[in-house]
């Protein structure tokens, strides 16, 4: 009890400054006391951002500012100098809302795959073909079909008594949507696969095989879109 009551006192005490060799010390911890930040405008969209620029927000001098597209997800806002704590202050933030996005690298039922071809991608012609095979698929397909590792052939029944044989393609061509909707899509590849087991209804999976370069085309779309608003800030990408 004793020896808590004397680290209580202590704690309590002022902080000793030490000069050595023209440097000073503490002998305790000191924590600096900033002042609240401005806040930070949320937005969802790049021309949201384009108008809080030329409504010039907070009186928002251009030349002071700058925008940094930090991700396919993100830009930001941000002071170039930093204030006298040593933060960068950000006056507006954009941030995608993507609502439910395609999942990749898992096999899913034929109906939620179409499904989400046709509502989460841009239309191409891969997308087509690749639409095309998923939406003919039957039960007892890929039980015959033959794969090498680097492409599938499958039978895609036509009717009831027709069937086509199908070279599914090692790799298709795809833009999902997965950055700001202002900017084009960028196209990656993706490795498309067929799973059947015991005869079942086959399921789809499609794998990314671009090695995540489709997120520095994104923020290269981005920075390209702001540049050609004229917004007299810099864009840094």
């Amino acid at each position: 009890m004793l020896k808590e009551f004397v680290e209580k006192i202590v704690a309590l005490a002022a902080p000793t400054m030490i000069n050595l060799n023209g440097l000073f010390y503490a002998d305790r911890p000191l924590t600096l006391i900033a002042e609240p930040p401005m806040s930070c405008v949320p937005l969802l969209t790049l021309t949201g951002l384009a108008e809080v620029i030329r409504q010039r927000a907070d009186n928002l001098v251009p030349e002071e500012f700058l925008i940094h597209v930090v991700s396919h997800a993100e830009v930001q806002l941000v002071e170039k100098s930093t204030d006298t704590f040593g933060r960068r202050i950000c006056l507006a933030r954009v941030k995608l809302d993507d609502g439910q996005p395609f999942t990749f690298g898992r096999f899913m039922d034929r109906e939620e795959f179409v499904i989400g071809l046709q509502s989460r991608f841009v239309e191409s012609p891969d997308l087509l073909d690749t639409l095309k095979i998923a939406s003919n698929l039957e039960a007892a397909t890929v039980a015959q079909s033959e794969d090498d590792g680097i492409s599938q052939r499958t039978t895609v029944k036509q009717g009831i008594t027709l069937k086509e044989v199908v070279t599914v393609k090692r790799r298709v061509s795809l833009a999902p949507y997965r950055t700001f909707r202002e900017v084009q899509q960028p196209s990656s590849e993706f490795v498309f696969r067929l799973r059947s087991d015991n005869g079942a209804i086959p399921q789809c999976a499609l794998f990314e095989a671009d090695g995540g370069k489709w997120k520095l085309d994104a923020v290269l779309a981005i920075k390209g879109w702001l540049d050609a608003q004229t917004l007299s800030v810099p864009v840094i990408a």
